[in-house]
């Protein structure tokens, strides 16, 4: 049975085993040649409360050699070295680079590594509290005017090394569009966290209040018409001059909108003789407004006998 077993397939089997020993010729036959290449260092595990600061070689050199065919298909570009930091401590710690430590395609060889040894310094991360800043864009509606902006909470937990805590002095919102408001604003928004330092929890928004007030305006307000009170049918009244011209103050929004139509200029005839008179106007506004001045701040009030026919 064994027999059977062993002369199954025999031709199949006779030419499977010249293949092989043809390939396996034609690799170890094959020209090798060498190649100088520089590939980035890369480092992984580091622990979190660390961070690299310095390395004294960013790059090495690598002598490599191989089968040149296998030398030109390889993407140098994806060639790096991979220190792993697990357990590092505060401080320069020495690695001595081993060809395990680079990513070669299968029949590469390292001849020799330039440097052999890198030095990593790792800085520990301090925890510190920065104040959040609103970032604004566009102009609120021009009746109002910003009174206040705040954020809930008003600061934050970070974690960074000392160069972030020695530059940073807050951390921004990503931008909030104020272009026409013309309510208080409330919502929530995204941090824009430096890359230098990360929130020592994962809340990344922050509740922004834009609060407003309401603006004061003065306004002048031509060609309001005078008009008599308390007429007596015996006599006619004529104004001079008829219409005049009133300063306004008050909340933006009511002034705004007021026309002379909206505001009385009555000047009272009571009691006034035949004759020429200089009358004060009274003048009525909408609530909210207040009357400054009025310009002329008399008028001539002519009082005439009517003549009966």
């Amino acid at each position: 049975m064994i027999r059977s077993i062993l002369f199954r397939n025999l031709g199949l089997k006779i030419l499977s085993l010249f293949f092989a020993v043809v390939l396996w010729y034609t690799v170890v036959s094959e020209r090798q040649t060498n190649l100088l290449v520089t590939v980035p260092l890369t480092f992984v595990n580091v622990p979190k409360t660390m961070k690299v600061r310095m390395v004294s070689d960013e790059r090495v050199r690598l002598h490599l050699e191989g089968p040149i065919s296998v030398l030109r298909a390889m993407e140098i570009g994806k060639i790096r070295g991979t220190i792993d930091l697990s357990g590092a401590h505060e401080g320069k710690s020495r690695y001595e680079l081993l060809p395990s430590h680079f990513n070669l395609p299968d029949g590469i060889r390292i001849e020799g590594i330039s440097p052999e040894v890198v030095y990593v310094t790792l800085e520990k991360l301090r925890k510190f509290k920065l104040p959040v800043k609103v970032r604004l864009r566009g102009r609120v509606d021009p009746h109002y005017t910003i009174r206040k902006v705040e954020t809930i909470p008003k600061s934050v937990w970070v974690i960074g090394d000392r160069k972030a805590r020695a530059s940073l002095e807050n951390i921004p919102t990503v931008v909030v569009d104020v272009d026409g408001l013309k309510k208080d604003l409330k919502k929530e928004v995204d941090l824009d966290v430096p890359r230098d330092v990360h929130l020592l929890k994962s809340h990344e928004q922050v509740e922004v209040v834009v609060s407003l007030r309401e603006k004061v305006w003065d306004k002048k307000i031509s060609g309001v018409k005078v008009v008599p009170d308390h007429v007596v049918g015996l006599y006619a009244y004529t104004i001079n001059p008829a219409e005049i011209t009133v300063f306004i103050r008050g909340w933006a929004t009511i002034v705004d909108v007021i026309s002379p139509s909206d505001i009385r200029a009555i000047v009272s005839t009571k009691g006034l003789e035949p004759g020429r008179h200089a009358v004060v106007p009274k003048i009525g506004v909408p609530q909210g407004i207040k009357v400054l001045s009025i310009a002329p701040p008399k008028v001539n009030v002519l009082v005439e006998q009517r003549v009966r026919e």
